[in-house]
């Protein structure tokens, strides 16, 4: 018989503890869903500023890329009128600018 006492008692101290915790409970989950939602659409944000940013450096590059193509361009013109200038016959060839330290 005691020990049905202390089992019927058990019951309704867990009974009283979770339906006295289920509030707290329920608003604990309303805050974590919040925050969930929060960061979910933090993410998305991040994602788009990610791909914009992606685009920006493929588009950097490209022009990086074009510009080397104009600087090699430009340095082929200049041997090639330095070397005219220097085939001439009584010329000197142009003093070279010092580059800076």
């Amino acid at each position: 018989m005691r020990k049905g006492l202390v089992a019927v008692g058990l019951a309704m101290f867990m009974t009283l503890m979770v339906g006295g915790c289920g509030q707290d409970l329920k608003r604990e989950n309303d805050q974590f869903k919040n925050q969930v939602a929060n960061l979910q659409r933090e993410n998305l944000a991040l994602k788009g500023e990610m791909t914009s940013l992606k685009a920006d450096a493929e588009a950097m590059k490209m022009r990086l890329e074009g510009l080397t193509k104009e600087k090699q361009s430009l340095e082929d013109r200049l041997k090639e009128a330095e070397a005219k200038i220097a085939a001439k016959p009584g010329t000197k060839p142009p003093l070279k600018p010092r580059r800076p330290s």
